[in-house]
């Protein structure tokens, strides 16, 4: 969820590690490319 993701980005803050990048994965039977516009705005 998005906020077990901030949760795990402030803990890596706190860690003092560089966060260099996400990543998600909505599956491999992913028919609606919409899926990928709505994961990545959200």
């Amino acid at each position: 969820t998005l906020k077990t993701s901030r949760l795990i980005l402030e803990r890596a803050k706190e860690l003092d590690l560089a966060i260099i990048g996400v990543s998600f994965h909505v599956g491999s039977g992913c028919t609606d490319p919409e899926t990928f516009v709505q994961a990545i705005s959200d």
